[in-house]
C-alpha cells in the first residue's frame, strides 16, 4: 500500500454538491444510490455537526494505482486543499486519530482519522475547522461514530470488487480451459479467438503468432481460412506489429484524430479501422516475462470503446494465455525448428545482453579452438620399439649329435672363438679310431702289394686306403666342430643348452644367437595406419623401458613393406639407426619410440584417427 497522499492532486468530477440545507442533507444521504453520493453526503452531515468546519474530504484507497484518492470534498473543490496533505499523511502512518494545528497562525486545526477494515487502512477523513481544543475530542467521537456508515459502505465497495475479481478469473480460467483442449494448435487457436469474440462483444477477433521477431496472422475468428495476401490481413498484421513494437496495448477509434500526433500513434490501427469498418480497434500483446508470443487484436463494429475493466481482464488473460502459447508453439516445432531456436537462444546468450558466464566461457572455447586448429606443433609417431644387433650371427648344431656341455648362455658377454657349448664326441671318437685303425691295415696292405708288384691289388688296396684316410679327416672335422665357439666378441642373444645336457639336436638346429656389443639398431612396429607419414632419414627418439630417464636420438633407415598381425592389428617393421652408440643398450629391451613427420595443428593430431575411421566406415557403407 502507497500511504503518500497528495491533496493537490484531488480531482472531483464536476458537480460536486456544495452544503445542503440541514432538512435536506438525510434526504440525500438515504436516496445516494452510487457510493461517491453517500460519501458526498455522509461527509456533508459530518459537517454539518462539526462546529466551524472549513473544509473536508473522504479519501479511500484506489484499486489500481493503490493510492488514496477523494471520492468526496466538503463544500466543494478547492485547489488549495493540498494543506491538508500532511495531516492525511501522518494518519496512514500511525494508524490512529492525528489532531494538528493548520495555517500560520495556528487558529485552524486539522483532524485526520483513519477508516479501518480489519487490520488494514482502508480510508482516511480529514476536516480543517476553526474550532477550540476542547471541541476535537467531540469531532473525533461524532467521526468515529459516524465511520460506521463509511465503513459498511467500504466493505460492500470490498465486497462488489471481490465479485468482479472472482467473475473476471473465471473468464480467464474459462478462456484458458478453451486454450488447453485437445486438438491442433490451430483449432485450439481459432476456438480461442471465437471464445473471446463471445465474451468481449466483439466483431472480429485475430490472433498473431511472433516469429522471427514478426508477427504473422494465425486465426481470424468468423473465417476457417484467409489468404494472407488480401488488404485486410495486410492491415491486421500491421496493428499488430505496432502493438508488438510499442510492447503495449494499442486502440483506435472509428472517429479523426483531434492532431496529427494522435494520428502517428496507432496510424497501423486506424487503416485497420478504415479496412475493417469498426469503430474500436485494439491490439493487446500477450508476453511471457520480456518476450512477446502473440498479439490479440479484437474490433467492435458498435460504438462502444473498450473499457477499464476490460483490459484489467485483458492482463489477466495474456498471463495465464502467453505461457499455453508458448507451450503449444514450441511443441508443434519441427526437429530443424527445434534446433534453429536452440541455436538462436545460444547466439543470443553468447552475442546478446546480459549472459557474462556464457561470453566468458564462449570466448575461452573460442580461444581454444583457435590454438587447436591455427597453432603448429610437431607430430611425432608413436610405436613400440625392440632393440636388435645391427648383425646377429647363429651358432646352429654342425650335425646330429647330443649335446655334451654347455658353457654359455643368453646374457653372457663373450670372445671370438670363446667355446659356447660341446656336442658329445665320445662316439665320434671311437669311429676316428676305427678308421685310424682300418687307414693303417689298408697301408700295410699297399705295402706288400707294391713290394709284390701286384698293380691289381696296388690299385684296389690303394682305393680302400684313400676311402679309410678320407673317413678318419671327416670324423676328425666333426670333432672340431663338436666345439661350439663365438664368431666374434659380443653378447649370446639367446640359447642356452645347461637343461638339455644330453638332450639330441639336429643338423642345423639354432641353439645360440650372438650380437656384437656396441653396434645395434631399433625396430619399430609402426600401426598400419600411420605407416603412411613415414620415410627414410626421419629423425626421432626412442625411450627403452630399462633407461627411462634418458631420450636417444634416431633415424629411419628403412620402412619395410612387410606386416604381421598382433592383437588383430597390422603393424609394419621399420628400421632405425641410433645416432651414437649407448653402453647399456642389450639386445632385446623394449620401449616406445616417437618419428617427426612434420608439423601439423594439434586439432589435426587429435581427430585424425577419428576421421580417418569415419572415412573408412562411410566408404564402407556407401552403394
Amino acid at each position: 500500500m502507497n500511504e503518500n497522499a497528495d491533496p493537490a492532486d484531488w480531482q472531483i468530477p464536476d458537480g460536486a454538491p456544495f452544503s445542503l440545507p440541514r432538512q435536506l442533507r438525510w434526504e440525500a444521504f438515504v436516496t445516494a444510490k452510487t457510493a461517491e453520493e453517500k460519501c458526498r453526503a455522509w461527509l456533508d452531515l459530518i459537517c454539518g455537526r462539526v462546529p466551524d468546519a472549513t473544509a473536508a474530504a473522504v479519501l479511500v484507497e484506489s484499486v489500481e494505482a493503490k493510492t488514496f484518492v477523494p471520492v468526496a470534498v466538503w463544500p466543494n473543490v478547492s485547489p488549495d486543499l493540498g494543506r491538508l496533505g500532511p495531516v492525511v499523511e501522518r494518519a496512514l502512518r500511525e494508524r490512529s486519530g492525528v489532531v494538528q494545528p493548520g495555517g500560520e497562525g495556528g487558529d485552524v486545526l486539522h483532524i485526520a482519522y483513519p477508516l479501518m477494515l480489519g487490520n488494514r487502512v482502508d480510508g482516511v477523513v480529514v476536516i480543517e475547522s476553526a474550532c477550540n481544543d476542547e471541541d476535537v475530542e467531540l469531532i473525533l467521537r461524532e467521526i468515529h461514530w459516524g465511520s460506521a456508515w463509511l465503513a459498511n459502505l467500504l466493505g460492500a465497495r470490498e465486497l462488489e470488487e471481490a465479485l468482479q475479481g472472482r467473475e473476471r478469473l473465471s473468464g480467464v480460467l474459462e478462456a484458458t480451459a478453451v486454450a488447453l483442449r485437445q486438438g491442433s494448435f490451430q483449432q485450439t487457436l481459432f476456438e480461442v479467438a471465437s471464445d473471446l469474440r463471445m465474451r468481449l462483444g466483439c466483431s472480429r477477433v485475430a490472433i498473431g503468432l511472433v516469429k522471427d521477431m514478426g508477427v504473422s496472422l494465425a486465426v481470424l475468428s468468423d473465417a476457417a481460412t484467409f489468404e494472407r495476401n488480401t488488404p485486410l490481413v495486410k492491415a491486421y498484421m500491421a496493428a499488430m506489429e505496432e502493438a508488438f513494437d510499442a510492447g503495449k496495448p494499442v486502440c483506435a477509434a472509428g472517429e479523426s484524430p483531434e492532431d496529427a500526433a494522435d494520428a502517428r500513434k496507432a496510424a497501423a490501427q486506424r487503416r485497420l479501422v478504415a479496412l475493417a469498418g469498426a469503430r474500436h480497434v485494439l491490439s493487446f500483446p500477450l508476453s511471457l516475462g520480456a518476450e512477446c508470443v502473440a498479439v490479440l487484436t479484437m474490433e467492435r463494429a458498435e460504438d462502444k470503446a473498450f473499457a477499464p475493466p476490460e483490459f484489467v481482464w485483458l492482463e489477466a488473460l495474456a498471463a495465464m494465455l502467453a505461457p499455453v502459447i508458448r507451450q503449444r508453439v514450441c511443441a508443434e516445432r519441427s526437429a530443424f525448428g527445434r534446433a534453429r531456436d536452440e541455436c538462436r537462444k545460444l547466439l543470443e546468450r553468447f552475442f546478446g545482453p546480459r549472459h557474462l558466464v556464457w561470453k566468458a566461457v564462449g570466448s575461452a572455447v573460442l580461444f581454444v579452438v583457435a590454438m587447436l586448429v591455427l597453432v603448429p606443433i610437431e607430430y611425432r609417431v608413436t610405436a613400440k620399439a625392440v632393440i636388435e644387433g645391427e648383425v646377429q650371427r647363429v651358432v646352429a648344431a654342425p650335425f646330429d649329435g647330443f649335446v655334451g656341455a654347455s658353457l654359455a648362455r643368453a646374457g653372457d658377454t663373450v670372445k671370438k672363438g670363446q667355446p659356447l657349448a660341446a656336442l658329445d664326441d665320445r662316439d665320434l671318437r671311437i669311429e676316428q679310431e676305427r678308421w685310424a685303425s682300418e687307414r693303417d691295415q689298408y697301408d700295410k696292405k699297399l705295402r706288400e702289394a707294391m713290394a709284390n708288384h701286384d698293380l691289381t691289388a696296388v690299385q684296389v688296396v690303394g682305393a680302400q686306403f684313400r676311402q679309410a684316410g678320407a673317413q678318419w679327416a671327416l670324423v676328425t672335422e666333426k670333432i672340431e666342430r663338436a666345439s661350439l665357439v663365438a664368431p666374434f666378441d659380443g653378447i649370446v642373444v639367446s640359447g642356452d643348452l645347461s637343461q638339455q645336457i644330453g638332450a639330441p639336436v639336429e643338423t642345423g638346429k639354432k641353439l645360440f644367437e650372438v650380437a656384437p656389443l656396441q653396434t645395434y639398431r631399433v625396430i619399430l612396429q609402426v600401426d598400419e595406419r600411420e605407416i603412411r607419414h613415414l620415410a627414410d632419414a626421419q629423425p626421432g627418439q626412442v625411450v627403452i623401458a630399462g633407461i627411462a630417464g634418458d631420450a636417444m636420438p634416431l633415424k629411419v633407415t628403412k620402412v619395410t613393406p612387410v606386416a604381421t598381425a598382433q592383437d588383430g592389428k597390422n603393424f609394419f617393421r621399420v628400421e632405425a639407426q641410433l645416432d651414437h652408440p649407448v653402453d647399456r643398450l642389450r639386445p632385446g629391451m623394449e620401449g616406445v619410440g616417437k618419428v617427426e613427420v612434420g608439423s601439423r595443428s594439434l586439432w589435426w593430431i587429435l581427430t585424425h584417427s577419428f576421421s580417418d575411421w569415419l572415412i573408412l566406415t562411410l566408404w564402407t557403407w556407401m552403394p
